[in-house]
């Protein structure tokens, strides 16, 4: 069942999304088949520590695209929010794909509050429309919520387990969350809806904004 937590926020979640939670574990697990070179690695300079799959889904693990295809085949946010008509998923793996946020061996993960790239690096006609995202790690606190700032307001996304989050891509959405509790490793799996543009997008449409001033009261 989708889930609206919030009423200033277009955010949602739908828990125990994928039936079976032995292939949610399974994708969990699958991290570990990953060559240490392979990971994308962002550092602190670029407001965040985390590691991502390279924008390929020849980069994923068999476990782990075969969740991606079950959000895909399985969530329709036309249908399901009624904000689109046209928003499609990208399961090539650019903008989502396998993502870890580390600090199990105290690496500081975090990631700094952001809004993502509006237009698609390699499509630029496409809009960036909605984030999902599928909690794949067992072992989790609430450091691992997804924080929401709308410039004047925020509030939690909690994360959990094969627990589905979802939020727009709008003006002021901005997200991230500080260093997730130290012996932890977040670990989510990113699906990204878009939809077809006709204008020209800004040159700088395709890179994310990140902001370190927002108040959190």
């Amino acid at each position: 069942m989708l889930v609206k937590p919030y009423e200033n926020f277009n955010a949602w979640y739908i828990d125990d999304f994928i039936p079976s939670e032995s292939i949610v574990r399974a994708a969990s697990e699958s991290f570990d088949k990953i060559d240490e070179k392979t990971w994308i690695r962002y550092g602190k300079e670029d407001g965040q520590i985390q590691m991502c799959s390279p924008a390929s889904r020849n980069s994923w693990t068999t476990e782990c695209s075969l969740v991606a295809d079950y959000i895909a085949l399985n969530f329709d946010p036309n249908l399901m929010t009624g904000m689109t008509k046209n928003a499609f998923p990208d399961i090539s793996g650019y903008g989502g794909g396998m993502m870890i946020t580390p600090n199990k061996n105290d690496e500081g993960g975090f990631l700094g509050m952001h809004i993502d790239a509006e237009r698609h690096a390699l499509n630029p006609s496409w809009k960036r429309q909605y984030s999902v995202v599928l909690g794949l790690s067992e072992d989790y606190d609430h450091s691992f919520d997804l924080r929401l700032h709308n410039g004047q307001e925020h509030c939690r996304l909690q994360y959990k387990f094969n627990r589905l989050n979802i939020f727009k891509f709008e003006e002021n959405s901005w997200h991230g969350f500080p260093e997730i509790t130290k012996g932890k490793d977040r670990k989510t799996i990113g699906i990204m809806y878009w939809s077809i543009e006709t204008e020209d997008p800004n040159p700088e449409a395709t890179k994310a904004r990140f902001k370190n001033d927002l108040v959190f009261r």
